[in-house]
């Protein structure tokens, strides 16, 4: 038998809740219908993707994933983006972290701190001109250090802008502690500061990650030449000039979505816990 309290809360049930969670139900299937779609073209032959798109394939054809990997040097592109990916995310969190601290514990200057976040309200299409321009005055153009630095740059604001928020909740008192003891600024940031900011090193290291890898721009004006091409840009190549193979497309393009799918899934309690930090105690 149902409680009071089951009763309660089918009563409270209104129709305005009934719309909130139909919206939700939508705002999911629109999410995910485009994903549904990728898979199921990836293992079909390109004339049943035409007659039948979003029908179960008739014939498996999983050869699409072996064209799609030889194709385009896709196998060498692959490893460039978990290269060019992880590298520029452990950069970033060091140079972020290490900015992060001095804005919030050490000085806290509002100018300073608004200088370095401003570059949240600067579209990265706005600066890929200059950037480039200071890239071949370095000789960085068309090199791996360079597209590090480029994805380091295009994430050091908002990463900024994270952490800062977060380790404003940190308590000054461990800090004050490890002073006492004759920990020195450098030792108290590394060993009791950066531990402390996991979550929001997460966060930032995921969000990172998940826009360098599905990155196609600056990869596109920054590199040239299959052997340092990115998979998204691998994935781009795959399309032909008057005849498009979904198959293979959508097969380069399931092979790019797994690795963010799986570091989304390890980190997604870290991400969240990350962002929502700040909104507490700023």
């Amino acid at each position: 038998m149902k409680t009071v309290e089951q009763y309660k809360k089918v009563a409270s049930f209104h129709p305005v809740t009934a719309l909130k969670y139909l919206a939700l139900t939508l705002a999911g299937f629109s999410c995910i219908l485009p994903f549904v779609w990728v898979a199921l073209s990836s293992v079909k032959p390109d004339r049943e993707i035409y007659s039948n798109s979003f029908g179960l394939p008739k014939v498996w054809v999983w050869s699409n994933y072996k064209d799609a990997w030889k194709g385009a040097q896709v196998a060498t592109s692959f490893l460039n983006s978990i290269f060019y990916s992880f590298t520029s995310v452990a950069l970033l969190i060091l140079v972020a972290a290490m900015a992060s601290y001095i804005l919030a514990r050490v000085w806290t200057s509002k100018i300073l701190y608004n200088f370095f976040t401003l570059g949240i309200m600067i579209p990265i299409h706005a600066v890929i001109i200059p950037m480039l321009m200071i890239l071949r005055r370095l000789g960085l153009v068309n090199t791996r250090l360079g597209i590090i630095l480029a994805y380091t740059v295009a994430e050091l604001s908002f990463s900024i802008f994270i952490l800062v928020a977060f380790m404003k909740t940190i308590p000054r008192e461990i800090e004050e502690a490890a002073q006492i003891d004759g920990s020195s600024r450098l030792r108290t940031f590394f060993q009791i500061i950066l531990p402390i900011s996991k979550p929001g090193l997460a966060t930032i290291g995921t969000f990172a990650f998940i826009n360098s890898w599905n990155d196609l721009l600056l990869a596109l004006v920054i590199t040239s030449g299959p052997k340092l091409s990115t998979l998204n840009l691998a994935c781009f190549n795959l399309r032909g000039l008057y005849v498009q193979h979904y198959g293979l497309i959508t097969a380069g393009l399931m092979i790019m979505m797994i690795p963010v799918i799986i570091i989304y899934i390890f980190f997604q309690e870290q991400l969240v816990k990350g962002i929502t930090a700040g909104a507490v105690k700023s």
